[in-house]
């Protein structure tokens, strides 16, 4: 008799826990998801980059809450945007870190790194046109961040953030002399991927 009360139970629960899975991908609708940012790149002079303008108008963004980078021994925000929308097939994917069908055509992400009161010690930016991909760290001094994202509140649900910046290669630079520019303005869902 125990035995078989403990197996319904040990079912219950892998129900219960596989609907959980399940609606964390879908509770969402597209609309939750929708925002616009728009990020620039100047390149006057590299050996590997295009010279140029382009620019990136993105209309969605997904983001996660991860302890992906160093090794885990830092959380951050993972900010990822886009120039699809997000539907319910999507979001699942991007849970599953699957971006590569959304992101063709180009996308950006902006990578928060969190101290242990979840304030932003460090910010880099990725953007991605096809053909070229810039990573660079825009933001990793007190002054740097205060300037570009003064406007950040982010309570492990919801992430709200404002920020505009440029950022500029050192004017000694021999190598490759670029600029990249942000502009961006959300309000929007966090998925918790930390890795226990």
């Amino acid at each position: 008799m125990n035995m078989r009360v403990l197996g319904i139970i040990a079912v219950l629960v892998c129900c219960a826990f596989a609907t959980d899975v399940y609606s964390e991908s879908t509770r969402f609708t597209p609309k939750e998801f929708q925002t616009r940012a728009l990020f620039y790149l100047a390149v006057q002079q590299s050996k590997v980059l295009n010279l140029g303008k382009s620019k990136l108008e993105t209309k969605s963004a997904f983001v996660t809450y991860t302890n992906e980078f160093f090794a885990g021994k830092t959380n951050a925000l993972k900010i990822q945007f886009f120039t699809r929308p997000i539907g319910e097939e999507t979001q699942a994917k991007l849970l599953r870190d699957d971006n590569h069908e959304i992101s063709r055509g180009g996308y950006a992400a902006l990578v928060l790194f969190l101290d242990e009161r979840n304030q932003i010690w460090q910010a880099n930016l990725t953007y991605v046109i096809p053909g070229t991909t810039v990573v660079r760290t825009v933001a990793s001094n007190r002054e740097e961040l205060t300037k570009y994202f003064s406007d950040y509140h982010f309570d492990r649900n919801r992430l709200r953030l404002k920020s505009k910046g440029n950022y500029n290669t050192a004017p000694d630079s021999k190598e490759e002399i670029l600029t990249l520019s942000w502009d961006t303005a959300l309000d929007i869902p966090v998925f918790d991927r930390t890795k226990k």
